[in-house]
């Protein structure tokens, strides 16, 4: 990339008792920053749960030439907070415009994201057919966050996840692969 400027943002939440409190996003998302970091690219951070200025988020977009979304999934998607938050940010006219074809006005061909999430559903469940998620990747299931990101013109990168992370969590694992992956894609 040749504008090194990527803006994470951190989707986790901590309003429900059942969920977690956001560490594990936390720390993946300071990992993904402290990686970036360290091989040159300037960093733009925002945590939803903690508020934003609108104003301010778009100046953070339009510097940014890589989106890095970090969340758990909750009920199949990304939390309720970073749902406001795209309501909240990409109704400004730097996102889209109406275009010659439905899905077609997104502003943002210049720009790339990831996305990173965590899984309390084990891997298995992607893998085996016959499992509640019928084979289907991360992706497949996550469908409306990328059409979503489609419509306002990004490029989607590799997507990175981590799962069984209650019932089995392996921290140093989870950081490990994050790593490797994001070599993969920014090296």
């Amino acid at each position: 990339m040749t504008n090194k400027t990527v803006l994470i943002i951190n989707g986790t939440d901590d309003k429900y008792s059942y969920a977690s409190k956001g560490e594990l996003n936390t720390l993946l998302a300071d990992t993904s920053a402290d990686y970036l970091k360290d091989r040159g690219y300037k960093i733009l951070r925002t945590t939803v749960k903690d508020g934003y200025n609108p104003k301010e988020e778009d100046e953070k977009w339009k510097e940014a030439s890589c989106i890095i979304f970090q969340f758990p999934v909750y009920w199949f998607s990304a939390p309720a907070v970073l749902k406001r938050y795209f309501e909240d940010i990409y109704n400004g006219g730097q996102y889209y415009k109406g275009g010659t074809e439905y899905g077609r006005g997104g502003l943002l061909n210049d720009k790339k994201y990831m996305i990173s999430t965590t899984w309390n559903a084990a891997l298995e469940v992607f893998e085996d057919e016959n499992s509640f998620f019928r084979g289907q990747s991360v992706d497949e299931v996550l469908a409306d966050f990328h059409y979503t990101h489609s419509f306002i013109g990004l490029e989607k990168l590799p997507s990175f996840s981590v799962n069984d992370v209650v019932k089995n969590p392996n921290v140093p694992d989870y950081i490990s692969k994050l790593k490797i992956h994001l070599s993969n894609i920014f090296d």
